[in-house]
Protein backbone atom coordinates (compact mmCIF):
# COMPACT_ATOMS: atom_id res chain seq x y z
CA UNK A 1 0.00 0.00 0.00
CA UNK A 2 1.16 3.55 -0.72
CA UNK A 3 2.65 5.63 2.10
CA UNK A 4 -0.27 8.01 1.44
CA UNK A 5 -2.48 5.47 3.20
CA UNK A 6 -1.78 7.31 6.48
CA UNK A 7 -3.92 10.27 5.41
CA UNK A 8 -6.89 10.74 7.72
CA UNK A 9 -10.31 9.88 6.34
CA UNK A 10 -13.62 11.70 6.83
CA UNK A 11 -17.09 10.45 5.93
CA UNK A 12 -19.67 13.11 5.06
CA UNK A 13 -23.23 11.90 5.60
CA UNK A 14 -26.20 14.00 4.46
CA UNK A 15 -29.52 13.23 6.14
CA UNK A 16 -33.08 14.38 5.57
CA UNK A 17 -36.04 12.47 6.99
CA UNK A 18 -34.04 9.27 6.86
CA UNK A 19 -35.06 7.61 10.10
CA UNK A 20 -36.38 4.46 8.42
CA UNK A 21 -32.95 3.16 7.33
CA UNK A 22 -30.39 5.50 8.88
CA UNK A 23 -29.38 3.33 11.82
CA UNK A 24 -28.52 0.42 9.55
CA UNK A 25 -26.28 2.70 7.51
CA UNK A 26 -24.60 4.14 10.60
CA UNK A 27 -23.87 0.67 11.93
CA UNK A 28 -22.24 -0.28 8.63
CA UNK A 29 -20.00 2.79 8.92
CA UNK A 30 -18.91 1.81 12.41
CA UNK A 31 -18.09 -1.75 11.30
CA UNK A 32 -15.65 -0.81 8.52
CA UNK A 33 -12.28 -2.58 8.37
CA UNK A 34 -10.79 0.88 7.79
CA UNK A 35 -12.47 3.04 10.41
CA UNK A 36 -13.13 6.66 9.46
CA UNK A 37 -11.26 9.23 11.54
CA UNK A 38 -14.19 11.62 11.35
CA UNK A 39 -17.90 11.26 10.55
CA UNK A 40 -19.59 14.56 9.74
CA UNK A 41 -23.38 14.30 9.67
CA UNK A 42 -25.28 17.26 8.22
CA UNK A 43 -29.03 17.03 8.73
CA UNK A 44 -31.16 19.02 6.31
CA UNK A 45 -33.98 20.18 8.62
CA UNK A 46 -35.49 16.73 9.15
CA UNK A 47 -38.95 16.70 10.66
CA UNK A 48 -39.16 12.96 11.37
CA UNK A 49 -37.29 10.95 14.01
CA UNK A 50 -33.88 11.48 12.35
CA UNK A 51 -32.60 14.11 14.85
CA UNK A 52 -33.49 11.89 17.81
CA UNK A 53 -31.82 8.89 16.21
CA UNK A 54 -28.66 10.90 15.53
CA UNK A 55 -28.45 11.92 19.17
CA UNK A 56 -27.71 8.28 20.01
CA UNK A 57 -24.41 8.65 18.14
CA UNK A 58 -23.52 12.20 19.15
CA UNK A 59 -21.31 11.07 22.03
CA UNK A 60 -18.97 9.06 19.79
CA UNK A 61 -15.62 10.89 19.54
CA UNK A 62 -15.44 10.64 15.74
CA UNK A 63 -19.02 11.83 15.12
CA UNK A 64 -19.88 15.52 14.61
CA UNK A 65 -23.49 16.51 13.89
CA UNK A 66 -24.72 19.74 12.33
CA UNK A 67 -28.38 20.68 11.75
CA UNK A 68 -29.61 23.10 9.10
CA UNK A 69 -32.26 25.59 10.24
CA UNK A 70 -34.01 25.32 6.88
CA UNK A 71 -33.94 22.80 4.07
CA UNK A 72 -31.33 23.48 1.38
CA UNK A 73 -31.25 20.26 -0.67
CA UNK A 74 -28.68 17.51 -1.16
CA UNK A 75 -26.21 19.48 -3.29
CA UNK A 76 -25.92 22.38 -0.85
CA UNK A 77 -25.98 20.10 2.19
CA UNK A 78 -23.08 18.00 0.91
CA UNK A 79 -21.28 21.21 -0.08
CA UNK A 80 -21.48 22.44 3.51
CA UNK A 81 -20.31 19.08 4.84
CA UNK A 82 -17.28 18.91 2.55
CA UNK A 83 -16.31 22.48 3.45
CA UNK A 84 -16.29 21.46 7.13
CA UNK A 85 -13.75 18.66 6.57
CA UNK A 86 -10.26 19.68 7.71
CA UNK A 87 -7.66 20.07 4.99
CA UNK A 88 -5.58 16.98 4.33
CA UNK A 89 -8.39 14.48 4.84
CA UNK A 90 -9.60 12.07 2.20
CA UNK A 91 -13.39 12.33 1.97
CA UNK A 92 -16.04 9.63 1.45
CA UNK A 93 -19.63 10.54 0.60
CA UNK A 94 -22.45 8.65 2.31
CA UNK A 95 -26.21 8.50 1.74
CA UNK A 96 -28.58 7.86 4.61
CA UNK A 97 -30.39 4.72 3.52
CA UNK A 98 -27.79 2.37 2.06
CA UNK A 99 -25.56 -0.30 3.60
CA UNK A 100 -21.80 -0.41 3.22
CA UNK A 101 -19.95 -3.74 3.00
CA UNK A 102 -17.21 -3.98 5.61
CA UNK A 103 -14.27 -3.41 3.23
CA UNK A 104 -15.83 -0.45 1.42
CA UNK A 105 -13.56 2.24 2.88
CA UNK A 106 -10.41 0.13 3.03
CA UNK A 107 -10.54 -0.89 -0.62
CA UNK A 108 -11.63 2.58 -1.74
CA UNK A 109 -8.69 4.25 0.00
CA UNK A 110 -6.27 1.68 -1.43
CA UNK A 111 -7.41 2.48 -4.97
CA UNK A 112 -7.35 6.23 -4.33
CA UNK A 113 -3.76 5.97 -3.09
CA UNK A 114 -2.75 3.98 -6.16
CA UNK A 115 -3.65 6.93 -8.41
CA UNK A 116 -0.49 8.69 -7.16
CA UNK A 117 -1.93 12.16 -7.63
CA UNK A 118 0.17 15.17 -6.73
CA UNK A 119 -0.99 16.85 -3.49
CA UNK A 120 -2.76 19.65 -5.37
CA UNK A 121 -4.27 17.43 -8.10
CA UNK A 122 -7.90 16.39 -7.58
CA UNK A 123 -8.34 12.61 -7.45
CA UNK A 124 -11.31 10.36 -6.78
CA UNK A 125 -12.60 6.84 -7.07
CA UNK A 126 -16.10 5.48 -7.55
CA UNK A 127 -17.72 2.07 -7.90
CA UNK A 128 -20.69 0.08 -9.04
CA UNK A 129 -23.59 -0.58 -6.64
CA UNK A 130 -25.60 -3.58 -5.53
CA UNK A 131 -29.29 -2.74 -5.78
CA UNK A 132 -31.63 -3.78 -2.96
CA UNK A 133 -35.23 -3.03 -2.07
CA UNK A 134 -36.90 -1.73 1.09
CA UNK A 135 -36.77 -5.21 2.63
CA UNK A 136 -33.00 -5.69 2.06
CA UNK A 137 -33.61 -8.12 -0.80
CA UNK A 138 -31.09 -7.94 -3.67
CA UNK A 139 -32.71 -6.75 -6.90
CA UNK A 140 -29.56 -6.57 -9.01
CA UNK A 141 -25.91 -7.42 -8.37
CA UNK A 142 -24.83 -4.47 -10.53
CA UNK A 143 -26.40 -1.06 -11.10
CA UNK A 144 -23.93 -0.49 -13.95
CA UNK A 145 -25.41 -3.53 -15.67
CA UNK A 146 -28.92 -2.40 -14.78
CA UNK A 147 -28.21 0.90 -16.55
CA UNK A 148 -26.12 -0.54 -19.40
CA UNK A 149 -23.01 1.28 -18.16
CA UNK A 150 -20.90 -1.88 -18.28
CA UNK A 151 -21.11 -1.93 -22.07
CA UNK A 152 -18.66 0.93 -22.70
CA UNK A 153 -15.44 2.37 -21.33
CA UNK A 154 -15.78 5.03 -18.67
CA UNK A 155 -13.74 7.88 -20.12
CA UNK A 156 -14.14 11.63 -20.71
CA UNK A 157 -15.87 11.22 -24.09
CA UNK A 158 -18.54 8.88 -22.69
CA UNK A 159 -18.91 10.58 -19.31
CA UNK A 160 -19.88 13.99 -20.73
CA UNK A 161 -22.88 12.37 -22.45
CA UNK A 162 -24.09 10.53 -19.35
CA UNK A 163 -22.80 10.44 -15.78
CA UNK A 164 -22.00 6.93 -14.56
CA UNK A 165 -20.70 7.98 -11.12
CA UNK A 166 -22.97 7.60 -8.08
CA UNK A 167 -22.17 10.08 -5.32
CA UNK A 168 -22.43 7.59 -2.46
CA UNK A 169 -19.54 5.58 -3.95
CA UNK A 170 -17.13 8.54 -4.22
CA UNK A 171 -13.98 8.73 -2.12
CA UNK A 172 -11.80 11.72 -3.00
CA UNK A 173 -8.65 13.49 -1.88
CA UNK A 174 -8.47 16.87 -0.17
CA UNK A 175 -7.69 18.70 -3.42
CA UNK A 176 -11.23 17.91 -4.55
CA UNK A 177 -12.59 20.24 -1.84
CA UNK A 178 -11.82 23.23 -4.07
CA UNK A 179 -13.83 21.66 -6.92
CA UNK A 180 -16.77 21.03 -4.58
CA UNK A 181 -16.62 24.61 -3.30
CA UNK A 182 -17.31 25.87 -6.82
CA UNK A 183 -20.42 23.73 -7.31
CA UNK A 184 -23.12 26.20 -8.38
CA UNK A 185 -26.46 26.35 -6.63
CA UNK A 186 -28.64 24.43 -9.06
CA UNK A 187 -31.21 21.69 -9.43
CA UNK A 188 -30.13 20.91 -13.01
CA UNK A 189 -27.48 18.35 -12.07
CA UNK A 190 -26.13 16.54 -8.99
CA UNK A 191 -22.85 17.06 -7.17
CA UNK A 192 -21.49 13.65 -8.21
CA UNK A 193 -21.46 14.64 -11.89
CA UNK A 194 -19.69 17.91 -11.04
CA UNK A 195 -16.92 16.10 -9.15
CA UNK A 196 -16.61 13.35 -11.75
CA UNK A 197 -16.19 15.89 -14.54
CA UNK A 198 -13.13 17.23 -12.69
CA UNK A 199 -11.85 13.69 -12.21
CA UNK A 200 -12.19 12.84 -15.90
CA UNK A 201 -10.63 16.12 -17.08
CA UNK A 202 -7.85 17.73 -15.04
CA UNK A 203 -7.89 15.24 -12.14
CA UNK A 204 -7.44 11.51 -11.74
CA UNK A 205 -10.25 8.99 -11.46
CA UNK A 206 -10.67 5.21 -11.24
CA UNK A 207 -13.48 2.71 -10.73
CA UNK A 208 -13.35 -0.12 -8.22
CA UNK A 209 -13.82 -3.49 -9.95
CA UNK A 210 -16.56 -4.66 -7.57
CA UNK A 211 -19.51 -2.96 -5.84
CA UNK A 212 -19.13 -2.43 -2.10
CA UNK A 213 -22.42 -0.67 -1.31
CA UNK A 214 -25.94 -2.03 -1.17
CA UNK A 215 -27.97 0.84 -2.59
CA UNK A 216 -31.56 0.90 -1.39
CA UNK A 217 -34.20 1.59 -4.01
CA UNK A 218 -37.45 2.88 -2.54
CA UNK A 219 -40.25 5.30 -3.26
CA UNK A 220 -38.38 8.44 -2.14
CA UNK A 221 -35.07 8.03 -3.96
CA UNK A 222 -33.65 7.48 -7.42
CA UNK A 223 -34.67 4.32 -9.22
CA UNK A 224 -33.00 2.62 -12.14
CA UNK A 225 -35.96 0.94 -13.81
CA UNK A 226 -35.97 3.27 -16.81
CA UNK A 227 -32.40 2.28 -17.64
CA UNK A 228 -32.81 -1.48 -17.74
CA UNK A 229 -31.57 -3.31 -20.81
CA UNK A 230 -35.09 -4.67 -21.36
CA UNK A 231 -36.22 -1.11 -22.10
CA UNK A 232 -33.49 -0.50 -24.67
CA UNK A 233 -35.80 -0.90 -27.66
CA UNK A 234 -38.39 1.31 -26.01
CA UNK A 235 -35.79 4.04 -25.73
CA UNK A 236 -34.90 3.62 -29.41
CA UNK A 237 -38.56 3.96 -30.36
CA UNK A 238 -38.71 7.17 -28.33
CA UNK A 239 -35.64 8.48 -30.16
CA UNK A 240 -37.29 7.75 -33.50
CA UNK A 241 -40.54 9.53 -32.63
CA UNK A 242 -38.60 12.61 -31.45
CA UNK A 243 -36.15 12.60 -34.33
CA UNK A 244 -37.05 15.94 -35.96
CA UNK A 245 -38.37 17.74 -32.89
CA UNK A 246 -36.77 19.51 -29.93
CA UNK A 247 -36.31 17.18 -26.96
CA UNK A 248 -34.92 17.12 -23.45
CA UNK A 249 -32.29 14.57 -24.51
CA UNK A 250 -28.89 15.62 -23.02
CA UNK A 251 -30.52 18.55 -21.18
CA UNK A 252 -28.84 17.72 -17.86
CA UNK A 253 -25.49 17.02 -19.54
CA UNK A 254 -25.58 20.36 -21.38
CA UNK A 255 -26.39 22.25 -18.18
CA UNK A 256 -23.45 20.56 -16.45
CA UNK A 257 -21.11 21.29 -19.38
CA UNK A 258 -22.03 24.98 -19.40
CA UNK A 259 -21.49 25.42 -15.67
CA UNK A 260 -18.26 23.42 -15.59
CA UNK A 261 -16.79 25.19 -18.61
CA UNK A 262 -17.60 28.53 -17.02
CA UNK A 263 -15.85 27.57 -13.77
CA UNK A 264 -12.87 25.57 -15.01
CA UNK A 265 -12.19 26.35 -18.69
CA UNK A 266 -8.70 27.53 -17.70
CA UNK A 267 -7.87 24.04 -16.37
CA UNK A 268 -9.13 22.10 -19.39
CA UNK A 269 -7.03 21.00 -22.34
CA UNK A 270 -7.96 22.55 -25.67
CA UNK A 271 -9.42 19.19 -26.73
CA UNK A 272 -11.55 18.90 -23.58
CA UNK A 273 -12.78 22.48 -23.91
CA UNK A 274 -13.66 21.75 -27.54
CA UNK A 275 -15.72 18.68 -26.71
CA UNK A 276 -17.61 20.60 -24.03
CA UNK A 277 -18.36 23.43 -26.45
CA UNK A 278 -19.57 20.92 -29.02
CA UNK A 279 -21.99 19.55 -26.42
CA UNK A 280 -23.11 23.02 -25.29
CA UNK A 281 -23.89 24.04 -28.86
CA UNK A 282 -26.46 21.21 -29.02
CA UNK A 283 -28.70 22.96 -26.49
CA UNK A 284 -31.32 24.00 -29.07
CA UNK A 285 -30.45 21.42 -31.73
CA UNK A 286 -33.03 18.93 -33.07
CA UNK A 287 -33.05 15.50 -31.52
CA UNK A 288 -31.40 13.81 -34.51
CA UNK A 289 -28.35 16.05 -34.27
CA UNK A 290 -27.96 15.36 -30.55
CA UNK A 291 -28.25 11.63 -31.18
CA UNK A 292 -25.64 11.64 -33.98
CA UNK A 293 -23.15 13.54 -31.82
CA UNK A 294 -23.78 11.15 -28.95
CA UNK A 295 -23.19 8.13 -31.20
CA UNK A 296 -19.93 9.57 -32.59
CA UNK A 297 -18.59 10.21 -29.11
CA UNK A 298 -19.34 6.66 -27.93
CA UNK A 299 -18.24 4.85 -31.10
CA UNK A 300 -14.59 4.12 -30.09
CA UNK A 301 -15.49 3.02 -26.57
CA UNK A 302 -18.10 0.28 -26.88
CA UNK A 303 -17.05 -2.96 -25.21
CA UNK A 304 -20.15 -4.97 -26.06
CA UNK A 305 -22.97 -2.68 -27.01
CA UNK A 306 -25.78 -5.23 -26.96
CA UNK A 307 -24.73 -7.38 -24.00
Amino acid sequence: MSTNSTRPLAVVLATCNGAAYLEQQLQSLLQQTRSPDLILIFDDASDDATPQLLEKYASLPTVKISKNDKRIGANENFKLAVAAVPDGYDIAFCDQDDYWLAEKLERSVELLNSLSAAPQQPAMIYSDLILMNEDDQIISASVHQQRGQHRYQHVWDTFIYGNMVSGCTIVMNSAMKQVMSQLPKTDEFIYDAWLAMAGFSFGKIACLPHPLIRYRQHSRNLTFADHRASNRWGRWRKHLTQLFHPSDFLQEEIALAKAFHNAFHHRLSSEQAGTLMQLIQLEHAPHWKKKITFEKSFRPYWLNRFS
